[in-house]
């Protein structure tokens, strides 16, 4: 069995567009870094930023290549797919870096090159 199997449901929380889902497999004072946004911590500006970003897309879909973890760390890369209004869709590679405490994400740490996605 792996280390921190209950992050496996992450990425399927994220891709329902439902921010309640995300926030479930989060610490109360999670610090979450967004790509080379501000990082932020805690549930209400966590959600503000899933908010914001669940507003400027149609859907988003990830495909997980692969996991690891040590320790209180686990990593997961791979990619993944957002649907915009106008129907066009971008595929980006992303690596998640995360922190556990008590079988909760306490960091979250995402690196990706989204900047495509906000391009008009």
């Amino acid at each position: 069995m792996k280390q921190y199997q209950f992050i496996d449901g992450l990425s399927p929380a994220i891709d329902t567009m439902v921010t309640k889902n995300v926030i479930d497999f989060l610490d109360e004072d999670c610090i979450l870094q967004p790509g080379n946004a501000t990082p932020v911590r805690g549930h209400a500006a966590i959600t503000e930023v899933f908010d914001n970003l669940y507003a400027q897309i149609q859907s988003i879909k990830h495909n997980i290549i692969d996991d690891f973890a040590v320790n209180n760390s686990a990593v997961y890369r791979g990619t993944v797919t957002y649907k915009r209004f106008d129907g066009s869709l971008l595929t980006v590679p992303f690596c998640d870096v995360f922190k556990i405490k008590n079988n909760l994400i306490s960091e979250y740490n995402i690196y990706i090159d989204w900047h495509q996605l906000f391009v008009a």
